[in-house]
Formats: structure tokens, sequence, C-alpha cells
């Protein structure tokens, strides 16, 4: 499906102006188009940011993406460039970190974002067979890392290399990929100022070393960051021990998240399959796990900022909203005394702190 909404580059961008870039060779998880999209913007500042959308860890999720026919929504990963996707990304030009919103002090910054349909946290490199629902062989294609780094290199050549301030960001499953892609993107860039990394609702716990090695086939270098079962903090962790403070973290996560909670449960191996919405028990364990994970942080990381919220998604089981950086949540305060913007703009300032912290003790 071509995309109808951002125009193709075919010359020198405009300022402010959003395109698209494809990439020769580059293909979603179902062997279609892939591209991503940049904006140039007035500042000589860069946010490379990655977009959420489910994953593909064995030949069971893989048979099961978003958008088909039996699905009703649910599916565990984005196999394509669908109309969804381009709302998405539009929606991303109005609202959270990348938005064009004067009010958000990042609105005049150049931005770098690809697609994500390959349900592999950018990082795959390989292709596997599975048989679909109606009993057919078909191919997913895991080629998150070469789309991204082929893309990465196409929007330098348009926006250059040379930046004063970077942020390396994502939301759900793209906050795993901008901490193991930091490396990556950072070594093919000239940034004079200040770096920063944005982790915002990633954490799933599972055996992401046979997911990154006999799935994906992940490029050395990213599995060997693969210490623990929770992956996210493993690549701010390596982040951490490889830049000290010069490259700030934010950690970021609603206390009892929607959809972490649900999909959790086909990782845990409490059903066969994705339970069709989160229940009180799986936000309870989630909550529980989340309290974990910012305590890892807090005592292992000390470059590391911590910002959580409570903003109700279900009335039953205290159910919360998955995401904060790419929606209204990203410039409110949730109940803290900073917003997740402002602990975004700390950061770059060299400033950490816990925000939120109080959630993770109550009981719903």
């Amino acid at each position: 499906m071509e995309n109808r909404e951002f125009e193709v580059l075919t010359g020198e961008p405009e300022t402010g102006r959003w395109y698209s870039v494809p990439v020769e060779g580059a293909v979603s998880s179902d062997g279609s188009l892939w591209r991503g999209i940049v904006k140039k913007g007035a500042s000589d500042n860069l946010i490379v940011f990655f977009i959420g959308g489910g994953l593909s860890v064995d030949s069971f999720s893989a048979a099961r993406p978003h958008h088909r026919p039996d699905s009703e929504g649910n599916g565990f990963y984005s196999p394509y460039l669908s109309e969804g996707s381009f709302e998405e990304e539009k929606r991303l030009t109005r609202e959270g970190i990348t938005a064009d919103d004067p009010s958000n002090p990042f609105h005049d910054w150049s931005v770098i974002m690809p697609a994500y349909t390959t349900g592999d946290l950018d990082i795959g490199t390989s292709e596997r067979e599975y048989t679909d629902l109606e009993g057919r062989r078909r191919t997913v294609f895991y080629h998150g890392y070469t789309n991204y780094i082929a893309f990465l290199e196409k929007a330098i050549g348009i926006l250059g290399r040379s930046f004063s301030d970077l942020i390396v960001g994502g939301y759900s499953a793209g906050g795993f990929s901008a901490a193991l892609l930091f490396d990556d993107t950072v070594s093919r860039l000239d940034i004079s100022g200040a770096r920063c990394v944005l982790v915002d609702s990633s954490l799933f716990l599972l055996d992401w070393r046979r997911v990154l090695a006999d799935e994906w086939d992940a490029p050395e270098h990213i599995r060997q960051l693969s210490k623990t079962d929770d992956l996210s903090y493993d690549g701010i962790k390596h982040v951490s021990d490889k830049y000290g403070g010069k490259v700030r973290i934010v950690y970021c996560c609603s206390v009892r998240d929607y959809a972490l909670s649900q999909v959790q449960v086909y990782y845990d191996g409490l059903l066969p399959d994705m339970p069709t919405e989160a229940t009180p028990d799986a936000a309870d364990r989630f909550q529980k796990r989340l309290r974990e994970a910012v305590c890892r942080i807090e005592k292992n990381i000390p470059c590391a900022s911590v910002y959580l919220w409570d903003n109700l998604a279900v009335e039953k089981g205290h159910i919360t909203r998955h995401t904060g950086s790419n929606n209204d949540v990203f410039l409110r305060k949730m109940g803290n005394e900073i917003s997740l913007c402002d602990c975004v703009v700390n950061a770059l300032k060299g400033k950490t702190g816990v925000w939120g912290k109080e959630y993770l003790e109550r009981e719903y």
C-alpha cells in the first residue's frame, strides 16, 4: 500500500516538512514495501524515533499478526504498511515528542523515523518459514536491522550527519530499538552536544537470547547485549556502562500498562494465545515486575531518570494506558511535579531524577 500522506522526497527537503524515504530492497515482514520518514528541522538538533508495533518471537506469533480478518484488532505485530501505520505516523506529527506543535520544545528538531513493520525490534536480519492459519507455508522477513541501517544512511545523506543535541528514543517495541541501536546510530553521526536515550513502555520478560539468535538472527554485537530476561534494561545498562554520564537515559512507563500486561501472559506461558484483553491479575504481575525493573535501574544505572504515571485505560483492575512519548501524555504532568517532556529536557541538561515511584507501591 502506498503512503498517501508523506510525499516522496525527490530533491532538497524543505524545512519543517515531512517526507517519505523509500529504501531499495527494504521489505516489511510480509515482503511488501518498507520505508521511513524524515523531517528537516529549523534547529541543529536531531531526534531518531522508533515506532511501536508488537513482536513476532516464534512461528506461532508470526502466524498471528495484526490486520488478519479474524483478529478483531488483536495480534502480535504489524506485518506491513497499513492504513493504521499511516494514521500513527500522521498522529506523530501532531502529538508527542515529534509533534510540530510549538508547545513542544522539540518541534523544530530534525527527525529520522523508520517504519516498524518487521516485528523484530528493528534488529533482525533473517527470514523464517511458518504455517499461517489457513495451512499455507509463508515466509516472515525479519529485516529490521538491514532496513534501518540502509535507511539511516540515506537519511543522513538528506539531513547531514552533524548535529548539536541528539535524542534516540522510541515507544513500546521502539523503546527496545532505541537502546539496542544507540551504538549503531551515534557511530554514524557527529554529535557535538548532549545525547539522550528515551525508552518508553518497553518491558517484556522472556528468553531473549533464543529470540535474538534463533528467530531474528540479530547481529552479534546486539546479541551480546542480552544478559537477562529484561532486554530493555540490558540495552540501557550497556549505554550506561559504555558512555557513562556522557549519555543520559530516560526510562518511562505507566504503572499497570495495558498492552504490556496483556502480551506478557503469552510470554509467561499462562495462555496458549495472546489474551483478548488485559486482566487485573496480569496488571498486578506487570506492576510487580516494573517495580523490580525500576529498582535495578536506580541501583545500577546512575545516569538514568525514571518517569512513571497512572493514567487509567480500563477501570476494572485499574489498568493504565500504554506509552507516553507519542501522545498527549508527553506534555502533561500526570500527577507528578513535572511532565515527561520536562524530564527529557532535564536529562539533556544533565539533570536526573525519579518521578512517580509512589505509584508502584499502591494497591489497586
